[in-house]
């Protein structure tokens, strides 16, 4: 500990203190004068630590900020304590730090304060030491990491009449953003995300798992609890803002119960990523509850993606593509098709289109098959124009292939292969291309645009797309699911009509997909949906059927 001279003037500007200064990088020194209300700092404090200059003024609520939330009244309870003469005038505190670079350090801070004769403070001198990261928390968003989760869990599961519950939960394909921008931008959202989520102060334990995974841990908690933490934790998501760029993000979760879904720490760790992976291929942007039928489910899935994997290689091997006419709402006629997606085998007969979409894009076979389908695609709807020009043909697009370097160059080449007439080729973004960013999404419409191709989004919400998105990405047309249009008592939503009005507006067109009943079909046309979609005029065809049944009756 350095001797701290008795005068003012010497306790901030001795020579020692600028020698003891230069000796280390990773050692930092502090001297506050409590009489002149001045402070000074190493130089190496000034430059790790980012801050304004060696010599300051109330430089105390300075350093506070850059104390980790968690920490903070940890440091300010010792140094009560220290000027209350509870410690012996002696300040000894470890506590998390934010350095220049955005990253939490520790450090092991020792102090010694001095009093006059009247035992008020008159100089107080530290030595802080960087122990660097710690691997409790993980250095990008400053969480709690997946070893200290692992270890508590085996701690506290070896305790008899433990009882808890454990929420884990990820960012839906947040692979886009790291894509549309770049890692260290990812990096950015993960931390502002963290932060955010710290700062609700909520009764549990934070932990970062791997990669875009978190984890909530609550003691005798209930369902409704974790229920709760995730509903506020996605409302918070929904809303994150990064730099001047918005990023709304979607989380999807699951969530088991201790002891009831097991008592082993590999166990319940297991169960919990099968529950969020349920919820994700089932339900994506809620919360499951982990169920004994789960594992079953996921092994049948794990089986199923080897297999369809082992298709693609064998030059796409029982893939092929079925067509759902797109209807004018008052005449019924048909202008376009939805290319829809499909895979069977011998040994997978009954493979929905969701089972294959969710496959395909855990594998990242999304890309390969993605490519395929828009050839095929592209095929048909050229020869069907031979025989009814104009028609058109749209199809879901995968967010993993938008951002990808190429995607619009092959887009384009094969639309101009194929010779299609302007606008009749549509391509729909589901509501998960939204976390491409606004930049990368309104790039993406403008150049297609200038290729003569037509966006929509499809499964459009409100509460993703803003006015000024909408403006900006001036997509072709809209859909939207049945159940914005009311219920089956012929009831139609109050909002429909002013949403679709506002549309038309925009000159925007609006499909209303998924209509399966009489009344879902009536109210659609009621509020003034464009066009309409679903079950009730037809399932998915082969291209064969499909042509007789609507491309023929056109001809002539």
């Amino acid at each position: 500990m350095v001797e701290i001279a008795s005068t003012q003037n010497t306790a901030l500007d001795c020579e020692l203190f600028d020698m003891l200064s230069q000796s280390a990088m990773d050692v930092y020194f502090y001297v506050c004068d409590f009489v002149g209300g001045r402070s000074r700092w190493s130089a190496a404090a000034v430059s790790e630590f980012d801050l304004q200059d060696e010599y300051m003024e109330a430089s105390d609520w300075m350093w506070l900020c850059r104390i980790h939330p968690e920490d903070q009244n940890k440091f300010v309870r010792d140094l009560e304590h220290m000027l209350s003469g509870q410690n012996g005038d002696v300040h000894h505190c470890e506590y998390r730090i934010r350095n220049k670079a955005g990253q939490y350090v520790w450090i092991r801070s020792r102090g010694v304060l001095r009093r006059d004769e009247n035992g008020s403070p008159t100089v107080f001198a530290t030595v802080l030491r960087n122990m660097g990261m710690n691997p409790k928390y993980d250095n990008t968003t400053n969480l709690y990491t997946i070893h200290e989760f692992r270890a508590r869990l085996y701690e506290t599961l070896a305790r008899p009449s433990q009882a808890g519950g454990i929420l884990l939960f990820d960012i839906d394909d947040f692979s886009r953003i790291n894509g549309s921008h770049d890692y260290a931008f990812g990096n950015q959202v993960l931390r502002a995300f963290a932060e955010k989520l710290l700062a609700m102060h909520l009764p549990g334990f934070l932990f970062r798992m791997d990669g875009d995974k978190f984890a909530y841990w609550m003691e005798d908690a209930e369902p409704e609890d974790l229920e709760t933490v995730f509903n506020r934790y996605s409302t918070a998501a929904t809303e994150l803002l990064v730099g001047e760029e918005e990023i709304p993000l979607v989380l999807t979760g699951g969530y088991v119960l201790y002891p009831a879904d097991g008592d082993r720490a590999e166990d319940l760790h297991r169960r919990l990523e099968v529950a969020m992976n349920t919820a994700k291929r089932t339900a994506p942007g809620s919360l499951c509850a982990y169920t004994s039928d789960m594992f079953r489910d996921e092994q049948r899935i794990d089986a199923l993606r080897g297999a369809i994997h082992r298709a693609v290689l064998s030059d796409f091997e029982g893939f092929s593509l079925r067509y759902q006419p797109q209807l004018y709402t008052r005449s019924g006629g048909c202008p376009a098709a939805e290319a829809i997606l499909y895979w069977s085998s011998a040994e997978y007969p009954d493979v929905t289109h969701e089972e294959l979409m969710a496959a395909l894009e855990d594998s990242g076979d999304i890309l390969a098959v993605g490519r395929w389908a828009l050839d095929r695609a592209m095929s048909q709807v050229h020869s069907w124009q031979a025989s009814a020009p104009g028609f058109g043909i749209s199809m879901d697009i995968s967010s993993r292939q938008i951002i990808q370097k190429r995607f619009l160059e092959t887009v384009c080449q094969m639309a101009s292969r194929y010779a299609l007439s302007p606008n009749t080729l549509c391509l729909e973004l589901n509501n998960g291309c939204y976390a491409a960013g606004d930049r990368h999404l309104s790039d993406l419409t403008r150049i297609l645009r200038s290729h003569n191709i037509s966006v929509a989004l499809d499964g459009f919400s409100p509460e993703w797309f803003s006015l000024e998105m909408l403006r900006k990405l001036n997509p072709r047309w809209v859909k939207l699911s049945s159940d914005f249009a009311g219920d089956a008592v012929d009831a139609v939503n109050p909002a429909l009509p002013a949403l679709l009005a506002l549309f038309h507006q925009l000159g925007v067109y609006v499909c209303i997909k998924g209509i399966s009943t009489s009344a879902q079909a009536r109210l659609a046309a009621r509020a003034g949906a464009d066009f309409v979609q679903g079950g009730l005029y037809t399932e998915p065809l082969e291209a064969d059927a499909f042509f007789e049944q609507y491309i023929k009756p056109q001809q002539g």
